[in-house]
């Protein structure tokens, strides 16, 4: 699928929603989505459906009534004694049109709005573009999940 990315900015939806406030058909669309870019995508069996979803924000990204690109943000206190930011997927016909960047720059608005820092986990081969949002590593690699991945934080 050739998409503009110029044009396709003029048709997409952004929501945020809090867990609390999902329909049943909404929140599938955001666990199938997350399903086949974390599990299916990255065969990474893992148990992608987890507690802290019922304590966060979702990001949705919409094009033409389809979820396209979702990210969680967890208050503090959740995962970290910081804000986090997880769970960022875009729809593999979406990718490299600069909607990752997008997902993250909202959501960094939201947090910042709210919070002093953001603290992530990254998989590794991301490391760089975390970077260029501000974000440092902290500590060393890690596997979770069979999967390199480094902690990384934005301090506003």
């Amino acid at each position: 699928m050739a998409l503009n990315p110029d044009s396709l900015r003029e048709e997409l939806t952004w929501r945020w929603r809090h867990f609390a406030v999902f329909s049943g058909p909404q929140w599938h669309r955001v666990l199938r989505l997350r399903t086949a870019v974390f599990v299916v995508e990255q065969t990474c069996p893992y148990q992608e459906v987890d507690d802290k979803d019922p304590h966060a924000w979702h990001l949705e990204l919409m094009h033409q009534g389809d979820l396209i690109g979702t990210l969680r943000v967890l208050p503090p206190g959740v995962t970290y004694d910081e804000c986090s930011i997880g769970r960022v997927a875009v729809s593999a016909d979406y990718r490299n049109l600069g909607l990752g960047r997008d997902l993250m720059n909202t959501a960094l608005a939201f947090c910042d709005s709210r919070w002093t820092s953001v603290r992530l986990s990254a998989q590794c081969y991301l490391q760089a573009f975390y970077e260029s949002l501000d974000f440092a590593a902290e500590g060393e690699p890690y596997l979770e999940d069979d999967i390199p991945h480094i902690e990384m934080v934005r301090r506003a």
